[in-house]
């Protein structure tokens, strides 16, 4: 909070003048002398006083309007889509992009103990809800992992489903019958989630006709929509964590991890700074999918192209600078990465050449497949096709680097423990 403005009255009308009768010279002074008193004076009255910590258990007893409650504050470095602005007892925050025609939405973060702001404040469709929250619905496995460097798994009380789901305590907790599965999108399971009586659930969105969103909404339930999967670059997607945090008032706790996080970033990237563009090795990715008729490569600017080129690699084909994928034929990307040094797949059921080999016989003749550098990201993959590289790996983005960079250049990267890339064995 700023200091108090001055009353806009004159000095002289404002104070009673004590001096006349002295000099003009001796009084003016002596004037800004008591003029400057009383207004360290008001500056000191009406200063916000901060709280030791954030309060992330239990509510405000003694609320002050005085006090700032959130002293340990975050912003977004890297995230584009979620931002947040602080006052001293609420937290707005907005998350744009959520999906293709979202609005902005607005959510506002109260501390439990403290008024409510006016409504009138905000946007008509603001959703409010205290901090810090309690038991939480969380939809996607991307979410899982932020609350679980957060330390508050066991707030977590409902899941779309545990098929998909690589974390072992999560999946504890389902056959536990601790942790609920509400089902998918439209076809939630409405009436189970209101039993569990959740402070929040954390959605994502695709499609508002299909999605769970609008009917947890609709039924009460406050749901904040995590847009990280729009999020193109590797560091803002892990920042989401931060997004989760904020209904915690976890921010000393988030911007702790997360700044681990980027700084292994940074650190693999340096080694990967000086390495000369003739020395960057050809990276075939994807596959060709006979259902779509296509070969999808990521552009240059996407999530997965942002990682190639930080670990030193030349993602073949892809448009730089593009943040889409482009669909392209067969015979386009035969021509151009017969010769790929490297192929990088994220194929479900491809475990050895031999399994690349029967979804298309032509993929043999790539040299890549030839010389046995082909590798796809399903190291840590649940027998029904959950696959950590989109759980663990999205919010640490550190350890698909430090893969990426071993496999392009593994001499960088001696006796390196990979997590999610494994290279295909023959058979």
């Amino acid at each position: 909070m700023a200091d108090a403005p001055f009353p806009h009255r004159s000095s002289q009308a404002f104070i009673r003048n004590p001096y006349s009768g002295l000099s003009i010279h001796i009084a003016t002074s002596l004037r800004l002398i008591w003029l400057a008193i009383l207004v360290v004076a008001l500056a000191g009255a009406f200063a916000v006083q901060a709280a030791d910590a954030n309060l992330t258990d239990g509510c405000v007893s003694d609320y002050s309007a005085d006090v700032d409650y959130f002293p340990d504050k975050l912003k977004a470095l890297h995230a584009v889509n979620f931002s947040v602005e602080y006052a001293n007892h609420y937290k707005v925050l907005r998350v744009a992009n959520a999906y293709d025609g979202a609005p902005d939405y607005e959510y506002v973060l109260v501390q439990c103990g403290a008024p409510m702001p006016p409504a009138e404040d905000f946007d008509p469709d603001a959703q409010f809800i205290q901090t810090p929250a309690g038991p939480v619905i969380a939809l996607s496995t991307t979410q899982l992992p932020a609350l679980a460097q957060l330390d508050l798994l066991e707030n977590l009380v409902a899941v779309h489903s545990g098929l998909y789901i690589s974390a072992d305590e999560v999946r504890q907790g389902i056959a536990d019958g601790a942790i609920a599965e509400l089902g998918f999108g439209a076809n939630i399971n409405i009436e189970l989630a209101l039993e569990l009586e959740p402070d929040l659930a954390v959605a994502y969105g695709i499609n508002p006709d299909t999605d769970a969103h609008p009917l947890l909404r609709e039924a009460g339930v406050f749901t904040a929509l995590d847009a990280s999967w729009r999020e193109n670059s590797p560091l803002g997607r892990a920042e989401w964590l931060k997004f989760i945090a904020l209904f915690y008032n976890q921010e000393a706790r988030a911007n702790q991890v997360f700044d681990g996080i980027a700084e292994e970033y940074a650190a693999l990237q340096t080694m990967a700074a000086d390495i000369a563009e003739a020395d960057k090795p050809a990276v075939l990715l994807n596959s060709y999918l006979s259902y779509a008729d296509a070969w999808f490569i990521p552009g240059g600017d996407t999530y997965v192209g942002q990682l190639i080129r930080d670990a030193g690699g030349d993602p073949l084909l892809s448009t730089p600078d593009s943040s889409a994928s482009q669909s392209l034929s067969f015979e386009t990307v035969y021509e151009a990465g017969l010769d790929a040094k490297i192929w990088l797949l994220e194929t479900y059921a491809v475990n050895s050449l031999a399994d690349l080999a029967a979804l298309d016989a032509r993929f043999s003749d790539f040299a890549a497949f030839q010389a046995g550098a082909v590798w796809n990201n399903n190291l840590d993959e649940n027998p029904n096709g959950g696959n950590n590289y989109y759980e663990w790996g999205a919010a640490n983005p550190q350890l698909a680097l430090a893969d990426l960079l071993a496999i392009f250049h593994p001499a960088l990267m001696p006796g390196h423990e990979f997590a999610f890339y494994r290279q295909l064995p023959q058979a």
